[in-house]
């Protein structure tokens, strides 16, 4: 697996299984080699014939589960999905910008949404590809087929950086990585060229890179691991929450 997600409203872990092309979900008390309760997996899926299936996400206030591919679109399933279950919406098409990688499919690793329920939108980072700069598409929660997203946020001055992990704050806030091995934060109605409302510098602060992102509202905190000697940093941000 590539992947994992909580899914708080059912208490259910969510798993994604590239090798088998599969999604599984299990108790949230599993234990042991216990079998999962569903799989999401055949030809209806459309899960099949991927190379790449690293990300998945969970909506638990909605009841779906999304799953980006290396063929650049996002397949959502609703909660309970089991078996041959076709995806209940495709999002994906050049009107949509997506693309998590290289056009060569298999090539790299897919890269992570997030779903903000609270204004119910959905937030897809798009790789820079031929020279051109990463970017943020925001798309409605609901969008489906080849839809254009409702606003981009891309340029200089944004400052995103690609393939770093991405979080949503309840207020809204994106927190992703940014240049320079930092973490940079965003509004979900940020379009164009806009610089983050606030940056942690993180690799200049303490010498470690960014390799994650986890948000702790109840103690109003930024956790960040690195993989330089297997550390966790924990930052003090109760601006985004």
């Amino acid at each position: 697996m590539h992947d994992i997600a909580y899914d708080a409203a059912h208490d259910e872990i969510v798993v994604n299984s590239p090798l088998t092309q599969a999604i599984m979900t299990f108790r949230g008390g599993a234990d042991g080699e216990e079998a999962p309760i569903r799989v999401i997996q055949g030809p209806k899926t459309q899960i099949l014939g991927v190379g790449a299936l690293d990300k998945v996400a969970v909506d638990p206030e909605n009841g779906d589960i999304y799953l980006p591919t290396a063929k650049h679109n996002i397949l959502v399933f609703p909660h309970g999905s089991n078996g041959d279950a076709a995806p209940v919406r495709v999002l994906g098409g050049s009107d949509t910008q997506i693309q998590f990688q290289e056009q060569t499919v298999g090539s790299g690793n897919v890269r992570p949404i997030r779903i903000d329920p609270v204004n119910s939108l959905l937030i897809v980072p798009r790789i820079g590809v031929g020279g051109e700069r990463p970017a943020l598409l925001i798309f409605d929660r609901k969008a489906s087929g080849n839809t254009k997203p409702l606003r981009v946020i891309r340029g200089p001055k944004t400052q995103i950086a690609g393939g770093q992990q991405m979080a949503i704050s309840p207020k809204g806030w994106i927190v992703g990585g940014a240049t320079g091995n930092s973490i940079g934060v965003w509004s979900v109605f940020d379009n164009g060229d806009v610089a983050p409302r606030w940056r942690i510098p993180v690799r200049q602060m303490t010498g470690l890179n960014v390799n994650g992102i986890a948000l702790d509202p109840t103690h109003q905190e930024l956790m960040v691991p690195t993989g330089n000697g297997n550390t966790i940093m924990t930052f003090y941000f109760p601006e985004i929450f």
